[in-house]
């Protein structure tokens, strides 16, 4: 019986996708103008993206085959895209859910839209409220959410669904762990876009995709991107010559972002940023707003600065780990009267934990 009840239920739902599906055709010249409306990346005035067929398919037992479309900005890829109509049914009312969401390009999530004409609906298909399309913001942005590892039964208690399948009237009640996250009425729906966004197969497709474009503008553009995942990707494919071309953006990613970024691009920082003193003071001269772990990796860097990088170095002895300023010294190698004058001062404060090592080195070099 429960056999017979699937198949009518799933006959249905095609039927209501046919019935959506001119209106969801997208010509392949189409363009994308305005901003989505919850989007986490940066949008330039007048952008605009051009829209491209992919031979890239989501394929779920929830919303079937969705294709997916590549938004490019002068021929340079800047998003992914892909408009789902899923069904939502309550009391054996149902109606589509229609969606578009869109991903970086690197697979994570980066937004949502909706038509104006066809909102969002919950239990009793209540239009979601404006509070409710950011809480769904929110629960996307969030790749651990407790959505990940759950079937739609465990999110309810006393799980006796109504007779139809994969439906967002559950006779239970959500359980309170959940109720948080998701929005009220619409636990299936949030369930099933959720599980589109990060658990649908499509990261791996979208960052397969990427990888076949990719480019020294396709590169450099994710450079100057607000976006760590991005830089990431951009700091470890750029090359010698790439990095000393774009130096002060570079820079200034040193100085904002996480420390994983930080200390990718000291890792890989051409020989000759390190023979330039143009090219270093960006660096060092942030040493104090930088993390223990990126102070370490500069400092192996210290015999080849010029004298002016340790005179700077001599005022931030105080933030030094006990072997950072061994380390420091240790690349003192000739008397430069004013770094042992700061060395000295250190040495003979009493606020100073490691002031015993300063003054064993002026020791030596007296």
């Amino acid at each position: 019986m429960k056999i017979v009840i699937r198949i009518i239920f799933l006959v249905f739902i095609s039927f209501l996708m046919q019935c959506a599906l001119p209106n969801l055709k997208v010509k392949k010249d189409s363009t994308l103008v305005k901003k989505p409306a919850f989007y986490d990346l940066g949008w330039e005035p007048n952008t605009k993206l051009s829209k491209g067929h992919l031979p890239i398919f989501i394929e779920t037992d929830t919303v079937g085959r969705q294709q997916l479309f590549v938004l490019s900005n002068n021929n340079t890829p800047v998003l992914y895209s892909a408009q789902i109509t899923t069904p939502v049914c309550a009391d054996g009312d149902c109606k589509l859910m229609n969606i578009t969401l869109y991903w970086t390009l690197l697979g994570d999530y980066a937004g949502f839209d909706t038509d104006e004409n066809r909102p969002l609906t919950k239990h009793d298909h209540d239009e979601f409220l404006p509070e409710d399309y950011l809480k769904l913001h929110q629960l996307l942005l969030d790749n651990n959410s407790i959505l990940k590892n759950r079937t739609i039964d465990e999110l309810v208690t006393s799980p006796k669904q109504l007779q139809l399948e994969g439906i967002d009237a559950l006779s239970g009640a959500t359980i309170t762990e959940v109720k948080e996250s998701v929005v009220l009425g619409a636990l299936y729906s949030c369930y099933v876009a959720w599980h589109l966004v990060h658990n649908s197969g499509v990261k791996e497709k979208i960052k397969t995709h990427t990888a076949s474009m990719e480019s020294t503008a396709l590169r450099v553009a994710m450079l100057y991107e607000d976006n760590t995942e991005y830089q990431l990707y951009a700091l470890e494919r750029l090359s010698l010559e790439q990095y000393t071309n774009h130096f002060k953006r570079i820079s200034a990613v040193y100085k904002n972002s996480i420390p994983l970024v930080r200390s990718l691009i000291i890792k890989r920082m051409p020989f000759t940023f390190w023979r330039t003193s143009e090219l270093q003071y960006e660096f060092w001269n942030s040493f104090s707003e930088v993390d223990v772990n990126t102070r370490s990796l500069l400092l192996k860097q210290l015999n080849e600065v010029p004298i002016q990088v340790l005179e700077t170095l001599s005022e931030e002895l105080s933030i030094m780990t006990k072997n950072q300023l061994k380390v420091y010294l240790g690349a003192i190698k000739t008397h430069h009267t004013q770094i042992h004058n700061t060395i000295k001062v250190f040495a003979n404060s009493e606020h100073n934990t490691y002031s015993y090592i300063a003054k064993e080195f002026l020791e030596r070099q007296e």
